[in-house]
């Protein structure tokens, strides 16, 4: 799963030159929290920086919200080049979705611009990344959830794969996670078009599963 399936294409960007009130109403009528600076070139946009709400609300006076009043777009005339952040952290459209949840973690931030060959091509932001996991756990494709507790050094995934195939199960999603505490363990969150037969479960338990939950 890439960031390309799951960014915004082609986002909306401002150039370095508009007043920073300006921004702030373009940014409040999207209801955006980040907007990419940028400039056309004949080979597409070309990322200059990024400004945040935080930024822009930092060249008002104390206390006064920008982005909730009515607010003149020439009432702070600076241009954003003046406020954006420069050094943009940013990723490629075949970066995994993963690798973009941790950095975006990793380096306390809410938003990715995607590059192409040094062009501007795409944002990915933490609700993005939201979108995608709950994608990828199956949780938007309805089905049974079971959680079991496996040995990892018996490939546990391949083999209850193998059962699923013999009971003709099908599996929507698997999550699998390695908890520190469970020496040897881990646990695996499966996703079922259907609810598994009492013999599924106890040819499961034989193999040396432990069923937590099913539902």
């Amino acid at each position: 799963m890439f960031v390309e399936k799951w960014m915004t294409e082609n986002p909306i960007t401002l150039p370095p030159d508009m007043a920073i009130s300006a921004a702030a109403v373009e940014m409040a009528s999207h209801r955006f929290r980040h907007i990419p600076v940028a400039e056309a070139t004949l080979a597409g946009k070309k990322l200059l920086g990024l400004v945040s709400k935080y930024d822009i609300a930092r060249a008002f006076p104390p206390n006064f919200n920008p982005f909730s009043v009515e607010v003149s777009a020439d009432s702070v005339p600076q241009p954003i080049s003046t406020i954006m952040a420069r050094n943009v952290i940013t990723v490629r459209p075949d970066c995994p979705v993963e690798e973009a949840a941790r950095i975006l973690r990793e380096r306390r931030i809410d938003a990715l611009p995607v590059l192409r060959a040094d062009r501007l091509v795409g944002i990915i932001t933490e609700s993005d990344i939201f979108d995608a996991l709950i994608d990828m756990t199956g949780a938007n494709r309805g089905g049974i959830k079971m959680v079991v507790e496996a040995n990892t050094n018996e490939h546990p995934v391949v083999l209850v794969a193998q059962l699923c195939q013999q009971h003709h199960l099908r599996i929507l999603s698997f999550v699998s996670c390695h908890d520190n505490q469970l020496k040897g363990k881990e646990l695996l969150a499966f996703r079922f078009a259907a609810r598994p037969a009492a013999d599924f479960v106890q040819a499961l338990c034989k193999l040396g599963f432990r069923i937590l939950t099913i539902g």
